[in-house]
């Protein structure tokens, strides 16, 4: 587990000899994209800690735990959102905070229709459903290779195993830099945020991803930390994109699982990082949930 814990501050108020203190927030998230959500909060000087892991299996402990110490996990929309159906889970789903960053690499535009191999990941998953839906994999001409991560499709890639596949920004843009220095021309044939868009009809752009679940009584204490996070990816990483790569460095790109920090800058756009509040996504969120066969209602919504 990566751990990172943002330097403690106390503001001492002389006037009256008293002191202000704000009740600190433990947060939990995936490395990657969601991640990068959190640059300005996980930088500030505060009493808050935020914790980085890599694959799912931290978080989905964590979701079901009645006494787990998290008060907000970042975690796969549909992995939070099925064990609230089932009633495991002391989380609610508070908002969505990415909306796909996958696309389609191959060695050239028609990589699909040409003899080879289709590399993918995450087989069950929401990326593998978007995939599904968004692709229709019994008509294309490559054949089809299940791999256990993303990282192993770039491996594919890389050598040469495979002339096309799936990956995530930002790992295809670092894919593609990697592939040209290896003699080996990559490009981005696709966008699955689009493909899906266009054949769900849903209303925005892309797809429920990644979202940010609130344990239940920890409502009010992360309220500040939730304005915080939609600032930043809503507003300043928009109008700034210096302050992308400046916090990135300030954090590390092995703590935040990211490539680099010039990269995570270039690819902020096409990782489709926004807040979104859950309520505010209803039909997108059912949509999604649906080809998973979870049922979704308000009643999964934090307070």
């Amino acid at each position: 587990m990566r751990h990172l814990k943002s330097l403690m501050a106390a503001a001492l108020l002389l006037a009256g000899c008293s002191t202000t203190t704000t009740e600190p927030v433990k947060v939990l998230s995936p490395t990657g994209a969601p991640a990068l959500s959190l640059l300005e909060a996980a930088s500030e000087e505060s009493e808050n800690t935020f914790e980085f892991v890599t694959g799912s299996e931290v978080l989905s402990a964590e979701l079901v735990k009645e006494d787990s110490e998290y008060d907000v996990i970042i975690a796969p929309v549909n992995l939070g959102a099925k064990m609230i159906e089932a009633g495991n889970s002391p989380y609610r789903l508070k908002a969505v905070i990415t909306w796909g960053n996958l696309y389609l690499v191959g060695t050239s535009e028609n990589a699909l229709n040409e003899e080879g191999t289709f590399a993918s990941f995450g087989e069950g998953s929401v990326t593998d459903f978007v995939l599904r839906q968004a692709v229709d994999l019994d008509n294309i001409t490559p054949e089809v290779v299940m791999y256990s991560s993303a990282q192993d499709v770039q491996g594919a890639l890389l050598s040469g195993n495979a002339n096309c596949g799936m990956l995530a920004e930002p790992a295809v843009t670092a894919t593609i830099q990697k592939a040209k220095e290896q003699g080996i021309e990559l490009q981005v044939i696709a966008n699955l945020q689009t493909a899906y868009q266009e054949k769900m009809k849903t209303e925005l752009e892309g797809f429920p991803q990644a979202a940010i679940f609130v344990k239940e009584g920890s409502e009010d204490k992360s309220a500040d930390l939730m304005s915080t996070i939609e600032t930043f990816v809503n507003e300043t990483a928009l109008n700034d994109p210096d302050k992308i790569e400046e916090l990135v460095d300030t954090i590390g790109v092995d703590t935040l699982g990211v490539p680099s920090a010039a990269i995570s800058k270039a690819t902020w756009e096409r990782q489709s990082i926004r807040y979104v509040e859950a309520s505010e996504c209803i039909d997108d969120l059912t949509t999604l949930l649906s080809l998973m066969n979870i049922d979704f209602n308000e009643e999964m919504l934090s307070k």
